[in-house]
């Protein structure tokens, strides 16, 4: 919709939460070492390419102190003399305490001193003054760090976040709230590595990268992520793990993992569609300290290891590019195979957009298999005869095999006319090829039953063989039909060998006519009777198709497709219930059985399309466009207990609202307890089956239902883009624009950045 145009400042990071409960992981690189990163501190060469990371209870840093006593004095007065010596000589401060451990007194001289060097100084400057018995008392001392009592105050501070290591510089926590303490329970941030740099403790989240993050990623136990992998201690005490990548950088590893499926404007459709979701969800899981996570509760990710050159290609051919609608980014579902047509969002999420209304998975009309279609130059017969229908599939596919058709388009004139001398010279040739004999002389009357008996004995007898061979009541027992006594006698052991033999038929008033030439139509039959009897009726190739590309015919075999080129003049035919068409141009967008015949060339010239009976809609090619499952009454009770409370005995189950695709967007429980109802999603989750767009059987025993069958169709929410559907739609020619516009109803794709 038009409106205020989306924009970013820049290329956002994205926080995936890859662990929230990790005791320690693994972090290596490629390179000769590893970088650390902390909030308010300079990056640290760890020196090595390979450190363990672990959380322990925070251990606060000690320091040595010095300072100087005189000892051993048996008594309090002589202590305090000493002192008071100490104090006039020298004016430094001299306190007299008793020494419990030895039940004697002792007197400190002075302050407490940070290094020995310092101590060493004011001893020597004392024994100037004439003390050098003094002794050097070392302690160690706790210190406060800022760190801790910053931490402190921001876990005070906290509300609802998870998060407890320091994730901000020290000076930026707020102003203190309460005394400068530290929490008992902070926890700390332990690295370990081989070498001495790369051992330290922090009380901050820290980041780890590669010195060439592009070149060598950084590995979380082993597996390999762009950007860098961020760890900090979480409310359990264990560590939270987080990889903080540039949003382009994040979209190589969701692409190929969320559609796999090999064209590029699917490709990216989807990267629009998985970047539009990110940037509207920065935050999504603030009180975590990220922004998503890695699986199907936000898009999947599998960082380096799923990344392909097709997905990094449509990553990069639609950067910066997100789906608004009315200036702001979309929340933009994906769904795997949505069945048909996707669901209005408040049907399966509770909450209505605009944007995410249920559409079909197809283009508007006919248009949808415009890409698929084959077609003709020949003109479809026109029938008013039914019976004339097979001998329309018959001449094509005797056409093809070199009989002579005289007419673009076949119909019940054309075919009840006598064949031309042309014609019928051609088809006695290709008879006598058959039977292997000379070709014969044809001439007007050749159509004529007296004399086609004459050419057909000379194919298919010995010469002489019939008058030879039947007597005359073998003769006359063959022809006894109305008009028999019109056949001349020369003719009539032909005719009457032909009719025993099968070669020859009556018409339907038991008359053979036999001065009255055949019809084109008769001499079809008459020809297939001789090449059925004969076994000679071409062997048509069969296949299943796949997609038509470019007019060309896919067939599959096994895992490879074969491509084969059409005829632009190929004899097609379409199965409508029970019977064979010719038709003009026929769409086959793939899973339809096909037989066919091809010249000499290997190219298609009669085609025979039985329909198929899977969907036709984009998502075709998805394995999950159909399902069925079985699930008893006591196995449904307890699914269904777990998302219900106090249902009862079950005793059935029936739909009692749809929505726009017609999912099942309410479901009605009947139960010892009542009637309960289900709605939304939950449907989904609660029966634990692919989608929610199915229809229910049920098998009884009695007035009591035993099983449940669920006849579905897609996987998925079935909200927002069919990822399926986005295939098929970008193999016939749809962009990845229109492909986002179809699916996310008035959004536009606007460059963010």
């Amino acid at each position: 919709m038009a409106g205020e145009m989306f924009s970013l400042s820049g290329e956002p990071l994205i926080r995936i939460g890859l662990s929230t409960n990790s005791s320690s992981v693994s972090i290596t690189t490629g390179d000769s070492s590893l970088v650390a990163y902390s909030p308010d501190e300079q990056l640290r060469m760890l020196g090595s390419n390979r450190i363990s990371v672990a959380a322990r209870a925070y251990r606060p840093p000690q320091v040595d102190q010095f300072r100087f006593e005189v000892q051993g004095l048996p008594t309090a007065d002589e202590a305090n003399e000493i002192a008071k010596d100490i104090r006039e000589a020298t004016e430094e401060s001299a306190l007299v305490s008793v020494d419990s451990a030895t039940n004697t007194w002792k007197v400190w001289i002075g302050g407490v001193f940070d290094s020995v060097e310092d101590a060493e100084r004011f001893k020597n400057a004392m024994a100037e003054k004439g003390f050098d018995d003094l002794i050097l008392v070392s302690e160690k001392k706790t210190v406060l760090s800022d760190e801790a009592i910053a931490l402190s105050q921001q876990n005070r501070t906290a509300g609802k976040s998870q998060v407890r290591s320091l994730v901000k510089a020290t000076g930026e926590t707020g102003p203190s709230v309460g005394p400068a303490v530290v929490d008992p329970n902070l926890r700390e941030v332990i690295v370990n590595g081989p070498v001495e740099t790369a051992k330290y403790t922090s009380l901050k989240s820290v980041s780890f990268g590669s010195l060439n993050e592009r070149a060598n990623p950084v590995r979380l136990n082993g597996k390999a992520y762009r950007g860098k992998i961020e760890v900090f201690v979480n409310a359990k005490g264990s560590l939270t793990v987080v990889n903080v990548v540039p949003l382009e950088e994040y979209l190589l590893g969701v692409v190929p993992a969320e559609l796999g499926l090999p064209h590029i404007e699917a490709q990216k459709a989807q990267a629009i569609a998985a970047r539009t979701y990110a940037v509207a969800n920065i935050g999504g899981y603030g009180t975590q300290g990220f922004d998503m996570v890695p699986t199907v509760w936000s898009q999947v990710y599998k960082g380096v290891s799923i990344e392909t050159a097709m997905g990094t290609r449509a990553v990069r051919e639609t950067a910066g590019q997100v789906a608004t609608y009315n200036g702001k980014p979309i929340m933009a579902y994906f769904t795997s195979t949505c069945g048909g047509r996707t669901e209005n969002s408040e049907n399966i999420f509770d909450h209505a957009e605009p944007y995410l209304r249920g559409v079909e998975c197809s283009l508007e009309g006919q248009r949808h298999f415009d890409p698929f279609m084959i077609k003709t130059a020949r003109t479809p017969s026109k029938l008013r005869d039914d019976a004339n229908l097979e001998l329309v599939r018959l001449m094509s596919i005797l056409a093809v095999n070199g009989f002579s058709l005289t007419t673009n388009q076949i119909t019940d004139d054309w075919l009840e006319d006598i064949p031309t001398d042309g014609e019928m010279s051609n088809w006695m040739n290709n008879l006598a090829s058959k039977f292997g004999k000379v070709f014969p002389n044809v001439n007007k009357d050749t159509a004529k039953p007296i004399e086609l008996a004459r050419v057909l004995s000379s194919f298919i007898y010995t010469p002489g063989a019939p008058d030879t061979l039947l007597s005359d009541s073998d003769i006359n027992y063959q022809l006894a039909f109305d008009d028999a006594a019109e056949i001349p006698k020369e003719r009539r052991a032909d005719i009457a060998m032909l009719m025993r033999d099968g070669y020859f038929t009556l018409h339907g008033d038991l008359t053979l006519k036999p001065n009255r030439s055949l019809s084109r139509a008769k001499m079809l039959r008459l020809i297939r009777q001789i090449y059925e009897k004969k076994k000679w009726m071409p062997t048509l190739q069969a296949g299943t198709t796949k997609a038509t590309v470019d007019g060309r015919l896919i067939l599959r075999n096994g895992r490879t497709d074969r491509q084969v080129t059409i005829r632009p003049d190929v004899f097609l035919f379409r199965k409508f219930g029970d019977q064979m068409y010719q038709i003009k141009e026929a769409a086959l967008v793939g899973g339809e059985n096909v037989r066919f015949l091809t010249d000499a060339s290997g190219a298609v010239w009669h085609l025979e399309i039985e329909p198929t009976d899977l969907p036709t809609v984009a998502e075709n090619m998805s394995p999950f466009t159909n399902w069925s499952t079985t699930i008893g009454a006591g196995a449904l009770q307890s699914r269904l207990s777990r998302y219900v409370r106090g249902i009862g005995t079950l005793y059935d189950v029936n739909v009692k609202q749809k929505g726009y695709s017609r999912r099942a967007v309410e479901i009605e429980i009947i139960g010892s307890n009542g009637v309960k109802t289900l709605k939304g999603g939950k449907i989904r989750s609660a029966l634990r089956l692919k989608e929610q767009l199915f229809v229910i059987n049920k098998r009884y025993s009695g007035n009591t239902v035993t099983s449940y069958t669920f006849t579905g169709r897609g996987w998925g929410h079935g909200v927002g883009m069919c990822q399926y559907g986005a295939f098929g739609m970008a193999k016939m020619g749809v962009k990845s624009t229109d492909i986002i516009r179809h699916y996310y109803t008035g959004a536009e794709v606007t460059k963010a950045y």
